[in-house]
């Protein structure tokens, strides 16, 4: 009952706070919420001991992180310990257990490294109040069901539950043909999932063998691209398809009503690494964890900024897209020498630009993936016509072309991704170092 309680209180607070109407008055507000975090963390986490200024604090990464576990959180939970109690929840596939009061769990490591992360049980529920001030349609007193897929469950995500609001897990490490009637007894208000599993889940709906028409679908874990975005918008018959972009390190920002992702610029400070004029890399300061402080972590996602701002009139700092990670910017040589590199969302382009009069599928819109190998060749997974893969190849060309680079030589492969692995469109695999 306390949880509940807890949850109704910061859900209320955060619903109903007044709005900061400016971006200086998103400052003020960062300021005063920076200063009275960074005093607790100075005086309870052995790694910041005494750093009172912002500016003190080191840039982190998940490797400071890794390192520092043991002198960085404030319960005294070693990390030799934590990982072998979330490997454990993994491999018996039960969540609910706690480690002296704290959740603890994995992050899915598609950055290279597993994360570890721990959260009490007031940051529990601070989130889940925060999560559902966000989204829940109507109010929390009401009935509300909730379809989750992921490939791990949490007491995090449990937290969501206050009894007349019910999280349905989905375990994504199973069939997903398994889910299919319990889905439909449900008959979920709300479904989040990866991009991957919700058209899965659009593609049962439009061949009939499944009649969800949830209120609200939330996209999580991997990019939503544009044509998939409206390929869910017709699916489920939406005017908006929610994003959520959360990670190990926090909940970083969320979609408003007119479908725009915002920064949560009011429990989280972001730093910006500018790549050109609209791309940065984010640098987090998250004023919600105790715990686990995440102070000045580098993430290496590539975030566009949407140019002036947003019709909700939100002064969050509003972005056009989550493009990919920075490990995942292509690098060719130049055609005049060094090196050219070339973002994400160039390389997805030629994929759309090769749409044309001439059918490119072998059946209907398919998926697909491009990746440069450590050789610097890429590989395009997707089940194109001949036609089809003339066109990427000429648009791969053209690109070239205009970015000055050298195209080097494109394998053209059926179509295929590894069960449980988060689907990334556009991929870059590095030499491994010796």
């Amino acid at each position: 009952m306390a949880r509940v309680f807890d949850v109704l209180k910061y859900y209320l607070y955060y619903k109903y706070r007044p709005r900061e109407k400016s971006r200086e008055a998103v400052r003020r507000r960062q300021e005063r919420r920076l200063r009275r975090h960074l005093a607790y963390v100075a005086g309870h986490s052995p790694v910041y001991r005494g750093l009172k200024r912002l500016e003190d604090y080191p840039k982190t990464d998940k490797a400071f992180m890794t390192e520092q576990f043991d002198r960085l959180n404030t319960a005294g939970i070693g990390r030799e310990e934590a990982e072998r109690f979330a490997v454990q929840a993994e491999r018996d596939r039960e969540f609910s257990p706690k480690l002296r009061g704290v959740t603890v769990g994995l992050s899915s490591g598609t950055s290279g490294q597993r994360g570890i992360f721990l959260v009490s049980e007031k940051e529990a529920a601070r989130w889940a109040g925060y999560v559902l001030a966000k989204f829940l349609p109507g109010s929390i007193l009401g009935r509300h069901s909730i379809a989750f897929f992921m490939r791990a469950d949490s007491n995090l995500y449990q937290a969501v539950n206050t009894g007349r609001i019910q999280m349905c897990f989905f375990d994504l490490s199973k069939d997903m043909r398994v889910h299919m009637e319990k889905l439909q007894a449900l008959a979920p208000e709300i479904l989040v999932g990866q991009p991957s599993v919700l058209l899965v889940l659009a593609g049962e709906k439009k061949a009939g063998r499944l009649t969800l028409s949830p209120r609200m679908v939330i996209s999580i874990a991997e990019v939503l691209e544009k044509e998939d975005e409206a390929r869910l918008r017709e699916a489920f018959c939406l005017p908006v398809i929610h994003q959520v972009y959360q990670c190990t390190e926090g909940f970083l920002a969320s979609t408003c009503c007119f479908g725009t992702l915002h920064i949560n610029e009011d429990i989280v400070r972001i730093e910006r690494e500018y790549l050109d004029e609209k791309r940065f890399v984010p640098v987090v300061t998250d004023f919600e964890r105790k715990l686990q402080p995440v102070i000045r972590y580098r993430l290496n996602d590539i975030l566009v900024e949407k140019p002036g701002g947003c019709l909700c009139g939100s002064p969050h700092l509003a972005l056009e897209k989550i493009e990919g990670r920075e490990d995942d910017v292509f690098c060719f040589p130049g055609l005049t020498g060094g090196e050219r590199s070339v973002f994400p969302d160039f390389i997805r382009r030629c994929f759309l630009f090769a749409e044309g009069e001439e059918p490119v599928w072998k059946a209907g819109p398919g998926d697909y993936r491009i990746v440069q190998r450590a050789d610097g060749t890429l590989a395009v997974y997707a089940d194109l016509t001949k036609a089809g893969e003339r066109r990427v190849q000429e648009e791969l060309s053209r690109l070239s072309a205009e970015s000055s680079f050298v195209l080097p030589p494109v394998d053209f492969l059926p179509y295929g991704r590894e069960s449980g692995r988060k689907l990334k469109r556009v991929e870059r695999i590095r030499q491994k170092e010796m």
